[in-house]
């Protein structure tokens, strides 16, 4: 029972841990006192900080933990549904769809971006 809470704990952890360590490492080092600093006061000494922080670090990190969190629980869906703890999107055909969406989309852009260059 205790070793439960334990992993659990282990996992909030480290989910908390590597949410601020991907807000702190990027081309631009922001530290953490402003990181901190950004996320309680939205405020900052460097102007500079406030826009990477606010425009690009910040919604690329909750997108990442929020995408993250619906693959697993789509996993666990699909593991669920077909009784099988091997099930993966191949049953379905959902990587095969997948890739049918990213070559239309790829092939699509390009036919567009062509037309309309000339305008």
């Amino acid at each position: 029972m205790y070793k439960e809470y334990f992993i659990w704990i282990i996992l909030i952890f480290l989910l908390v841990l590597l949410f601020f360590i991907d807000l702190i490492v990027g081309s631009v080092e922001i530290p953490l006192n402003e990181i901190i600093k950004l996320f309680f006061t939205k405020t900052s000494d460097f102007p500079f900080f406030e826009i990477i922080f606010f425009d690009i670090r910040l919604p690329k990190t909750i997108t990442t933990v929020l995408v993250g969190s619906a693959l697993s629980v789509s996993g666990l869906q699909m593991q669920t549904i077909f009784r099988n703890p091997l099930a993966g999107p191949y049953i379905l055909g959902i990587s095969s769809g997948a890739s049918l969406g990213v070559a239309i989309f790829v092939l699509g852009s390009s036919f567009f971006y062509n037309n309309l260059s000339f305008y």
